[in-house]
């Protein structure tokens, strides 16, 4: 049956989430706040589905969030393109976009991997206007995060591979529950089977299948996902679906960086804070 995660159950983390920023925000000074939180927190998602993990297998802590007291909130993350051998690819090889938040990586930083679909390109997936987007969530929520998007090739999905792994995390090797993967449109089910994370997030799942998930938790993001949730759910994954309200920015309702970004950060947060 559909594993539910109550509305009331997650206004009550969301309230946490909001009394423990209340508070941090209370310590800064008046000047610029505005400017480093932004001005859109974000709506409560009506999310479906549990919030908890299995026990976490490395012993690291889990991120402690501290809003308003990260460096996102001040100073927007550099980022980085790497080159990765990738027998996936055509040429054996794929371009990987690093962003790494300011400051030292460490083996309780999560990472947010993220396969974008067609029509887009890995270094403007999470640049522009999606660099500051990241960094208002990143600052709501006081948990800030590495984003890596790997390159498509000749039109051919892209899939997260051990190199991409690797050439992110490098000696700061993240647990399973550290990590989260992210596919729109028609990476989505490339997304769901990747083995390496706990959490996935899915965009406008292409075709409303998903063949082979494996995530511990999956977030379907989008219109009619009612269906595709009840059938995964049915495999014994916990699922989550988030319908996002109309935006009026130009992006898609359901578009990464459009009006979903705030309910999948809450969403992911939610699951690389809670501890068993």
């Amino acid at each position: 049956m559909f594993s539910t995660f109550s509305q009331r159950a997650f206004v009550l983390v969301s309230s946490g989430l909001v009394a423990a920023a209340a508070a941090a925000l209370a310590a800064l000074p008046p000047e610029g706040l505005v400017e480093r939180v932004g001005a859109h927190l974000g709506p409560d998602p009506a999310l479906a589905g549990s919030a908890l993990l299995p026990p976490r297998e490395s012993g690291l802590p889990a991120p402690l969030p501290r809003p308003g007291q990260v460096s996102a909130c001040v100073q927007s993350a550099p980022a980085e393109v790497v080159t990765i051998p990738d027998e996936t690819a055509p040429a054996g090889e794929r371009e990987l976009w690093i962003r790494r938040p300011v400051g030292p990586d460490s083996a309780d930083l999560p990472v947010l991997y993220l396969l974008h679909g067609a029509g887009t390109d890995h270094r403007g997936a999470v640049d522009g206007d999606a660099r500051a987007a990241l960094d208002r969530e990143m600052c709501r929520t006081g948990v800030e995060f590495v984003v890596a998007v790997p390159e498509r090739t000749d039109g051919a999905p892209t899939v997260l591979t051990r190199a991409a792994v690797r050439a992110v995390e490098g000696a700061h090797e993240r647990p399973r529950t550290l990590r989260a993967v992210g596919g729109a449109d028609d990476a989505a089910p490339a997304a769901a089977a990747s083995r390496q994370v706990s959490q996935a997030v899915l965009w406008n799942p292409a075709g409303g299948e998903v063949a082979e998930p494996v995530a511990t938790r999956l977030l379907l993001v989008g219109g009619d996902t009612g269906p595709l949730a009840d059938a995964l759910a049915e495999r014994g994954m916990t699922v989550a679906t988030h319908t996002p309200d109309a935006d009026h920015s130009g992006h898609r309702s359901a578009d990464p960086w459009g009006s979903a970004l705030p309910g999948t950060v809450d969403f992911l947060v939610s699951g690389w804070t809670t501890t068993p």
